[in-house]
């Protein structure tokens, strides 16, 4: 079994955000990891990751170009694949 480390966790879900399950441009950016690798992570991982709540987000984030402000699906997908947050310095910069 090919375990993921926190680091290839946090890779894979930010690629995620970009990329939403396309999974084997995922892969791409992961040196250890399969396009099938990724495919069994996320569903794996998806009861205690939330995906669609985060991708949400990063969507509103994106389209609305700063006014919307909401990161608690964002945060909480971090955290679950083994991410630290850290409180930013102000409302531009939110969290670290």
């Amino acid at each position: 079994t090919n375990v993921w480390t926190d680091m290839e966790k946090c890779i894979f879900l930010d690629r995620f955000l970009q990329f939403p399950k396309d999974f084997r441009r995922i892969a791409s950016f992961l040196r250890n990891k399969t396009t099938k690798d990724c495919i069994a992570f996320y569903y794996d991982s998806k009861q205690t990751v939330p995906y669609k709540g985060a991708l949400k987000e990063h969507m509103m984030r994106r389209k609305r170009k700063g006014d919307y402000q909401v990161w608690d699906a964002s945060i909480q997908a971090v955290i679950s694949v083994g991410g630290v947050v850290t409180a930013g310095v102000d409302e531009e910069k939110p969290i670290i």
